[in-house]
């Protein structure tokens, strides 16, 4: 056949000078485009592989896809081809893919870092203070060497022996001492001239100040001597979790308004998540601040929220006794946190029992160093709120009639919209911004592993969660409290403490808890 009839379907450019095809700029091109997708594939494959975070039915897919996503490009882009379009589109797509697997190498990596700082274990801050009367006459703790100093008996005993070896040390001798039983009594004491100084956790100075006997105390006293120290409580369970069991979890709002989530704090929220991963059920029972129950370490009766300063393991104790059930994990957040979280969600959709308006209270500013003061309106039905009205709509109380008690029902409300907006795929486009805010604003006793564990039940049923919720409440009255002396409490409801152990029963039997009418 004459060559002269055969019509030419590549341009010169492309052949040699014998006629055969060569790699063009558009190959070559191609061939990069390829292997970046290739490289960034893999990397990320191992970076998903390394997190522990998919299920091995995902983990499969993405396996699969990478293989046929890559395939394709390579048979595409290794030939020699005449037609050149076909490798520049796919060399295109190539690099626009790679950009996004590189993002979600990046956030696979921020989840992980984020898992990291937020689980395991946790450092409580501590400061003891020596504290003397306003008009005494010793400066410092050189001026203390002669003196009688109060103590605490049956709690802080690291904490006050290391103070006391601390004094020793500086005065050169060893100090006289004399026990005491509670704060108040010992606050009597120093008031009393029975001892000279008091040594005492600066978490009971909140306590006592509520307590009207007391409210002037930071102005009758002074503090002329600090000693602050970190120790790891250690996590209460050795096993992970088992995902075939229900379980519970404290979830805790501590009273420390400042970015410090580490700080020994009076716990405002407590609201105990009993979870059952099978029926993908959550039950959210609250019990108010207030409720008047025996301390664990000592038996002494208290308010709820005062359990807090002697430690998150004493606030899980007192808890898991009125309800008898045994809690492991604990999730703590501060109120700088659910700002930072609820913003880092674009805002959740809340819905408020009432037509309200708040009273004026402190607000953290933007950067976290500092508040404000400001009120909030709330109409009955769902609203839209950022994080400094979720957060008010959390703390008011005085607007109700049931105080205390409509106050934690909007707080399970704002967990619920948390949750909600927590487990959509809306999450992907913020995943950045919660991520962080959740590592500066929320920590866990839950492992890594934990975590890594729920995420890929989350995976294996993408349905959500029914999230019941259910509060306690009883009758107020004055009495006297462990750490606060007189004070008012709430007296327990039994009735309705009993109707709550019936529904985290039913959880725990895979059944779903009825709420009862009170």
């Amino acid at each position: 056949m004459n060559s002269r009839n055969v019509p030419n379907t590549t341009s010169s450019s492309q052949r040699d000078k014998s006629g055969r095809l060569y790699r063009t700029g558009l190959d070559r091109f191609g061939i990069v485009a390829m292997l970046l997708l290739l490289a960034s594939s893999a990397a990320l494959f191992v970076q998903l592989m390394a997190s522990d975070m998919l299920s091995d039915l995902w983990a499969i897919l993405a396996m699969l896809v990478l293989i046929i996503i890559n395939g394709a490009h390579i048979f595409v882009q290794l030939p020699l081809r005449y037609n050149k379009l076909g490798k520049l589109i796919c060399g295109v797509l190539a690099i626009l893919v790679s950009v996004v697997m590189i993002y979600g190498l990046v956030a696979t990596g921020s989840v992980s870092s984020m898992i990291a700082k937020i689980s395991g274990k946790l450092i409580e801050k501590e400061v003891t203070a020596i504290i003397v009367m306003e008009d005494d006459s010793a400066q410092t703790i050189s001026d203390t060497g002669d003196y009688v100093f109060g103590y605490l008996e049956n709690s802080d005993k690291d904490l006050n022996e290391g103070m006391l070896t601390d004094i020793s040390n500086q005065l050169g001798h060893q100090v006289k001492t004399q026990g005491y039983d509670s704060p108040t009594v010992l606050t009597d004491a120093l008031y009393d001239d029975e001892v000279d100084a008091i040594i005492l956790n600066e978490g009971y100075i909140p306590i006592l100040e509520s307590n009207e006997e007391y409210a002037d105390f930071s102005n009758q006293t002074r503090i002329i001597y600090e000693y602050a120290i970190e120790r790891e409580i250690d996590n209460p369970t050795m096993a992970d979790i088992d995902l075939s069991k229900p379980f519970a979890v404290y979830c805790s709002g501590i009273d420390a308004r400042n970015s410090d989530i580490n700080a020994k704090s009076l716990s405002d929220v407590n609201i105990l998540a009993v979870i059952n991963p099978k029926t993908h059920q959550i039950l959210l029972i609250n019990t108010p601040r207030d409720y008047y129950l025996p301390l664990n370490f000592n038996g002494a009766y208290d308010k709820l929220t005062h359990a807090g300063v002697y430690g998150i393991n004493e606030s899980m104790a007192v808890l898991g006794n009125l309800y008898g059930v045994d809690i492991s994990y604990y999730v703590r957040v501060n109120f700088n946190g659910l700002v930072q979280i609820v913003d880092a969600l674009d805002g959740i959709d809340v819905m408020s029992d009432y037509d309200f308006d708040t009273n004026s209270m402190e607000i953290p500013n933007e950067d976290g160093t500092g508040f404000y003061h400001d009120s909030f309106h709330f109409n009955e039905g769902m609203n839209h709120l950022d994080g400094r009205s979720a957060l008010a709509f959390s703390r008011e109380r005085y607007s109700f009639n049931a105080g205390d008690i409509q106050r934690g029902k909007n707080q399970m409300a704002v967990i619920k919209a948390i949750v909600n907006k927590a487990t959509s795929a809306s999450i992907i486009k913020n995943l950045n911004k919660v991520l962080d805010a959740v590592s500066g604003a929320f920590i866990t006793n839950m492992s890594s592993n934990d975590i890594s564990a729920l995420i890929k039940l989350q995976q294996k049923n993408m349905s959500g969660w029914n999230i019941t919720s259910y509060s306690v409440y009883g009758s107020g009255g004055m009495d006297y409290t462990y750490s606060g002396g007189n004070a008012y409490v709430m007296y327990p409801d039994y009735e309705l403490v009993n109707k709550a152990q019936s529904m985290i029963q039913s959880v725990y039997n895979g059944e779903i808890p009825q709420v009862p009418e009170d």
